[in-house]
């Protein structure tokens, strides 16, 4: 990973409009799987008006400007401050030393328990309601989840089966799956979840009587258990999916949009209905429905992911998070080139690098500390 301090940079870069799309695809990657890196994201972006971010600061493009740096405005005068392309790189260049200082700040605070990817070090854990971490990727067979039990076998961790209204148990553990890795999980009314790699699920054991609510980032597969008297809710940074038995899938690795795609009963993203073969496409500017294809969007459940025209700069944003390996692209035009073909789990990354290269104009090699240079 880069350093600190690069890594506040190409926020920056990112808020101004002027990051290449290999930086920007990495920096993505950072703020998907990493709390940290996305609680200094959040940081940054509060420090500008928001207008300037949606317009990429066009504002100071507009004002007349002299060749000195600044003009001093006394607080009591009215007097239209003068920028000129040195002030306003000078501005950055300040903006950016202040930022990096919260984030070295923060960075270097002791932090519980959390859900950072990056922190999982390659284990699939299960963090219960009192901060105790479980290592599924390594510890299997009965396992003891506060004051319950569960059972690890098979990439699979299956919670005890619970009756409605039942109240012993514990609240709120949570299961993350890191890069590279993917893992499913029984819950206690017999739903199946499987989780994809970079991926989190919050739950409580038991559920309650009324409703079985759960909160997902990143992507999941649902076979949900029927239970006409208990709707099951998925909450996801764009909305909530409800539905009372059924199997769909929720993307959610996009933290600006929501993907919902149902397989087989009903499902209701924030009231709007789906049938089995749409899609659900949920942003800021509200709800799309549209068909999708089944075997392009739950490949992933058997290892192999599909590319259909998909971009470079696309296509580096989902290789880290199978791989583990940062992209570089020495040549950001390259960003735009598109490769259809696959890309599957279980084979090294370099038989997907080799294919790529035989069939577009793409090159690779790796750098002395393993990361992916596109050239």
């Amino acid at each position: 990973m880069r350093s600190n301090l690069d890594i506040q940079q190409l926020m920056t870069e990112k808020i101004g409009g002027i990051i290449s799309a290999a930086d920007e695809a990495y920096l993505d990657h950072l703020i998907e799987s990493d709390r940290v890196v996305a609680a200094a994201w959040d940081n940054t972006k509060d420090l500008y008006r928001q207008e300037d971010i949606d317009n990429h600061f066009q504002r100071f493009e507009t004002l007349p400007w002299q060749e000195m740096p600044f003009q001093t405005v006394l607080p009591d005068q009215k007097i239209r401050q003068w920028i000129s392309p040195l002030a306003w790189a000078a501005a950055i260049a300040l903006l950016i030393s202040v930022t990096s200082a919260w984030w070295l700040v923060r960075s270097h605070t002791p932090a519980k328990p959390s859900l950072a990817l990056s922190e999982t070090q390659g284990d699939v854990q299960l963090q219960t309601g009192n901060g105790q971490l479980l290592n599924l990727s390594k510890d299997t067979g009965l396992l003891h989840t506060g004051t319950l039990q569960a059972i690890n076998t098979n990439n699979t961790l299956s919670m005890p089966v619970s009756t409605i209204g039942e109240t012993t148990g514990n609240d709120n553990l949570t299961l993350t799956v890191p890069i590279a890795q993917h893992y499913s999980i029984k819950l206690s009314d017999g739903t199946v979840v499987s989780l994809n790699s970079v991926s989190s699920l919050r739950f409580p054991v038991p559920f309650t009587a009324g409703s079985r609510e759960v909160y997902l980032t990143g992507e999941a597969y649902f076979a949900v258990a029927h239970d006409a008297t208990r709707p099951f809710l998925v909450h996801t940074p764009q909305g909530t999916v409800q539905v009372l038995g059924t199997a769909f899938n929720v993307n959610t690795y996009d933290s600006t949009v929501v993907k919902v795609s149902l397989v087989e009963g009903a499902v209701k993203m924030e009231q709007v209905a789906l049938k089995p073969g749409q899609q659900a496409v949920a942003s800021t500017s509200g709800i799309r429905v549209q068909p999708f294809d089944e075997t392009t969007e739950l490949s992933w459940r058997q290892g192999i992911f599909y590319f259909s025209n998909t971009s470079l700069a696309d296509i580096a944003r989902i290789l880290p998070r199978w791989f583990g390996t940062p992209i570089i692209m020495d040549n950001p035009h390259i960003a735009r080139e598109t490769f259809t073909g696959s890309v599957e789990r279980s084979q090294p990354i370099t038989v997907f690098l080799e294919n790529l290269k035989s069939t577009t104009t793409v090159d690779y090699y790796f750098d002395k500390t393993g990361q992916l240079h596109f050239k």
